[in-house]
């Protein structure tokens, strides 16, 4: 709807209101994703994830959720990590190190480009295998595919 001035309420809202109000959202569709129980922990545990968009290990999410929800305990990062997976909510991969990493992904299918350096996660989109692949005596039902390398930041660091 336009205000008499032409400018839509969206418009005029300030830009990091916009962010926060996108975030607020994201956060809920992704505790939905994790069922009726919503706890401090489970909420914590959605928020850094959505504040960081790259490849963090369970250790990492627990210390930060932590400053945010005391209570929060390993197990429960590992429980809401494999609810957000099986969502399709959330990206896992191996980071250099050779730790696995989780980060939230909550558009759909769709590949990834992970930066090996600093584990920024970006989706390549749309899918670059439309359909199943042809694979002789096999018959896929879906697939995996990322592609690692260095994000502009870290590239333009390393020269």
């Amino acid at each position: 709807m336009l205000r008499a001035d032409g400018v839509t309420p969206v418009e005029a809202a300030p830009a990091d209101e916009r962010d926060h109000d996108v975030r607020d959202r994201d956060v809920e569709e992704a505790l939905a994703a994790l069922g009726p129980s919503v706890t401090a922990p489970r909420r914590a545990i959605v928020e850094v994830m959505l504040a960081s968009n790259r490849l963090r290990t369970p250790e990492d999410l627990l210390r930060e959720a932590r400053a945010i929800a005391p209570a929060t305990s390993l197990a429960t990062v590992y429980r809401t990590l494999e609810r957000l997976h099986m969502a399709g909510r959330v990206k896992r991969a191996t980071l250099s190190s050779g730790a696995v990493g989780y980060a939230y992904c909550g558009t759909g299918h769709h590949e990834h480009a992970i930066c090996l350096r600093c584990g920024s996660v970006r989706p390549v989109s749309p899918c670059l295998i439309s359909g199943s692949p042809a694979i002789e005596g096999f018959s896929a039902t879906s697939h995996v595919l990322d592609f690692y390398g260095l994000c502009d930041r870290c590239a333009a660091e390393e020269r």
